[in-house]
Formats: structure tokens, sequence, C-alpha cells
């Protein structure tokens, strides 16, 4: 029995072909909106979906440059874009990404770096002290430790950025021109270990762009939505749900912390955001006691009634949530 469609949606068979669709479609509109805070000034930067691609195709070529095709690149860090184009620059290019937790102790860590034999760690450098006792300890196979930004001793995203922009200037197209087997291991990631040790698992680019398509069936997202990158994208929820916003021409933010969620909610006009039952809940917890200090506890309980009744009557609601 054919699987009835709900939206209109186009497959493919890799995420290259998808985010080159998605770029083509949307270029200009903005992909990614960025924070920059500098003592008490804060300023935005939004970054298009034609600069995205340009910046996955610069860091990915300067990965070329420096041998690492058909590599196992990790990645440890936040919700942040330089995480956003490593994994983008490893996938297009047919590299295996190896998205890891950031909250990992320095042994498991090392553990899953070793288990997953990868040959690059690029890394925030909120855990340098944990990257630096690794690399002391030399257990792993790691040739190249790369920052997210620029850090003393390390080369960093920005300056690879920089060199691979100015090795296309002189027409080499190697990585673009790059095949990708939609079929082959492209992603190794953990499970949580959550009743033994972490266990590895093998994922195609196919295997990740058939959920996006089943996303599109069925999901009302649009591309006028913003969406807030809560959930970690070493979680691959997270990380195919960042592709999906991709596919569907949203534009994406990143939190502040989860102690932030209701100011950086109303901060950025925030319409939609991916969660699991953990962090709805924490949500809920953190506004409850929010009303409670303000004494609005019953005026609150009332409108949830209000609200409650009006959703049973199909009243809709303009935010969304995955």
């Amino acid at each position: 029995m054919e699987r009835e469609k709900y939206f209109e949606a186009k497959e493919f068979e890799n995420l290259k072909d998808l985010i080159y669709d998605a770029v083509k479609k949307y270029n200009k509109k903005a992909a990614f909106v960025i924070k920059h805070k500098k003592e008490k000034d804060i300023s935005y930067e939004s970054i298009s979906y034609t600069q995205l691609l340009e910046e996955v195709n610069q860091l990915g070529t300067k990965f070329y440059d420096l041998g690492y095709q058909n590599k196992r690149v990790a990645i440890v860090g936040r919700n942040r874009y330089e995480w956003v184009i490593t994994h983008l620059a490893n996938l297009l290019g047919g590299m295996i990404s190896i998205p890891l937790d950031k909250e990992l102790q320095v042994e498991e860590l090392e553990s899953c770096l070793v288990r997953s034999k990868a040959d690059v760690l690029v890394f925030d450098e909120k855990y340098n002290e944990n990257i630096e006792e690794i690399k002391k300890r030399g257990n792993t196979k790691i040739e190249n430790y790369i920052c997210m930004t620029n850090q003393e001793g390390y080369m960093s995203i920005p300056e690879l950025k920089q060199q691979g922009k100015e090795i296309l200037e002189k027409g080499n197209r190697e990585y673009i021109d790059a095949k990708i087997d939609s079929y082959k291991m492209n992603i190794l990631l953990f499970t949580s270990g959550t009743t033994s040790k972490s266990k590895a698992v093998m994922l195609s680019q196919n295997n990740i762009a058939s959920n996006v398509y089943s996303m599109q069936l069925v999901e009302d997202i649009r591309k006028e939505d913003t969406n807030i990158a809560f959930l970690p994208f070493h979680h691959i929820f997270g990380s195919t749900c960042m592709v999906v916003m991709l596919a569907f021409g949203v534009k994406t933010v990143f939190p502040d912390g989860l102690r932030y969620i209701a100011q950086n909610l109303k901060e950025y006009k925030v319409s939609i955001f991916v969660g699991v039952p953990l962090l709805v809940e924490a949500i809920y917890k953190r506004i409850e006691q929010g009303v409670a200090k303000k004494g609005k506890t019953k005026t609150v309980a009332f409108a949830k009634k209000i609200s409650n009744f009006l959703l049973k009557l199909r009243s809709g609601c303009s935010s969304k949530t995955i």
C-alpha cells in the first residue's frame, strides 16, 4: 500500500543533494543566526543559506587539502554554528562524522575516540581541559586537533575556512565535485550507555535523508518559522532535525542555556523547537516556578482551563513542538 502524503516533499538519496537543493531554493534567506557577546555589547550575525554552503565548501576543501578524504572526524562541542559546518563539511565530502557527547568524562570520551578510530578531533574551546588531558595521554590515533575558535597551539575553524577559500579561488573543485556513496557509513555515533558501555551506531546519508523526507511529509513546518536548537546535535534526533530545518528553509538560532530559554524564545520570536519529554518537563517546571514567584498560580490555572477548552474545539496554535 502506497504511503499517504500529507504535504508535498522531494526525496533525496543523500544529504549533499538535499543541502544543495535547499540552498538553491532559499539562497539569501537566513539559515542561522549567531549571537556575539563582547562585555555588555550584543550583536547578531545572520548566515544565509548561500553563505552556509560557501563556508561548508571552504572548510571541506581545506579538510581535503589536509588529506582527510575518507578519514574519521570527531566533533565535541555545544550546539553552535561551527559544529554545524564541521558536520556538514564531513558529510558533503564523504568523510565519516563522529558526533560525541560534550558532557562525557575524560575516560569515556577517550574510549569513544579509540573505539571509533577517529583520525581528527574538532573541539569546542570550552572543553579544552579534557582535550589537553586526552592529548597528553596519547592513547588515541588522533592526528590533528582543531579548535572551533582561534586558540594558540591549535588549528582553528576560522583559519581553515580562510585557507579553504583561497584554495577554491585557485580553481580547486576536488571537494565540491566529490561523489557521495549514499549507502556507505557516513556517521558513527554512540548510544547514551545508560545500561552499559555506550555502543557505536553506523548510519548512511540515505538513512538520514529518508528520515528527513518522512518528516517533510507529515510536519507542517514553514520557511517563515524560526527554530531554536535545544536538543544536542550529538543526538541523532538533534542533528537530523537540524537538517530537517534546512530542508524546510527554516531559520535556526542557538540558546544561551536552559535558564535563558524563556528569554531566548521571546528574543528570537521562536515558533518551533525540537525537544524530548525531559526537556519539555524542565521548561514547564521553570515556567511554573516563575509563575509561583509572582503569585500568579491561580490566574494561570484558570487560563489553562480556557486553553484546554479551546484546544478541544481545535482552535489553532501558532507555535509548534516536535
